[in-house]
């Protein structure tokens, strides 16, 4: 037998190594909704409180720095013709083997954009919030601080990944299933139809059993993101309906029909418990907020109206009937 370091032994000593293995499935993240909480101070700092994160020195091996007290952090000035995105990250140096907080300045531009993550051989890193310098500031207030800890994009709270279970088997059996089904239909077909119809159709419904296959529930996703909610219309906002995003729908099921604006809501929004409560208490407010809301079907996509812009990304799910 080939040994291979195994995590925790009875009289074995051990290396950072093997203690950062047994958490490589929790993924880079902040512990909760308070960690590194952050406030700004009349001038050109932010100050961030303490927190727990998650970052990842390899594919193998996950460390978690963390702060006790208050950190606090100073930005260069704006620039003087174009506005400008920076970013708080929580950073690891692999070439110093130190983490810690930094400011990641941005580049000035008429449309600024965040820095890029760094994930590779020499960092790795999650941004905590996004902080806007408009052109000429010299100072940063609180409206200039967009918190970024709930976007899984570039940080979300840490849990176990898993993300999905493979259903490449049983969709193969379905659909072999399927074209069974067909095969043996088509040879009735060609031979006694009116038997046919007689036995799989005996109330006279329907002529085409695949279309009614097809004519039934589904549970559709669409992931809505922070970044992409605008603003609804003046007539909407009369309403009360402040904010809007277009999101395109999947389903698990191949044979699914397409979402069109004839198709028909059986469920509200749902989402996909994660299994961590502080997660789900969060993407159960969210879900709450669209279920106050207002929301149709559109081909192959469901436009969302809601009162207030949700805090958290959420892949929602509902089931449609077409």
């Amino acid at each position: 037998m080939t040994e291979l370091i195994c995590w925790p032994l009875d009289n074995k000593q051990y290396t950072s190594v093997a203690l950062g293995a047994a958490y490589a499935a929790r993924s880079r993240g902040v512990l909760n909704a308070d960690s590194f909480a952050a406030k700004t101070n009349g001038n050109n700092t932010v100050t961030v409180g303490k927190g727990v994160g998650c970052i990842h020195v390899s594919d193998q091996w996950a460390a978690f720095p963390f702060s006790q007290g208050d950190v606090t952090l100073t930005f260069e000035d704006a620039d003087g013709v174009n506005p400008r995105w920076d970013a708080i990250a929580l950073v690891y140096d692999k070439n110093a083997n130190t983490a810690g907080l930094e400011v990641r300045k941005g580049t000035a531009s008429a449309s600024p954009t965040l820095p890029s993550l760094r994930r590779s051989d020499d960092y790795d890193e999650i941004f905590l919030y996004r902080v806007t310098r408009p052109t000429g500031a010299t100072k940063i207030s609180a409206d200039n601080v967009v918190d970024l800890r709930l976007d899984g994009s570039v940080c979300g709270l840490m849990r176990d990944t898993i993300d999905a279970v493979d259903t490449s088997v049983m969709e193969a059996a379905f659909e072999a299933f399927l074209q069974k089904i067909e095969a043996e239909l088509n040879q009735l077909n060609a031979g006694t139809s009116a038997m046919m119809r007689a036995t799989y159709d005996p109330q006279g419904r329907q002529t085409d059993i695949f279309k009614a296959i097809d004519k039934v529930s589904n549970i559709y996703y669409a992931r809505l993101t922070l970044g992409r909610w605008t603003a609804c219309s003046s007539a909407d906002q009369a309403k009360g309906l402040l904010y809007q995003q277009t999101a395109t729908l999947t389903c698990a099921n191949s044979h699914a029909p397409v979402v069109t604006a004839a198709s028909e809501f059986l469920s509200g929004i749902g989402y996909d418990k994660t299994g961590v409560p502080a997660t789900d208490d969060v993407l159960n407010e969210v879900q709450d907020i669209i279920n106050d809301g207002v929301t149709v079907t559109a081909y192959n996509s469901v436009l969302v109206k809601v009162k207030e812009k949700p805090t958290a990304e959420i892949r929602a799910r509902w089931v449609i009937q077409s």
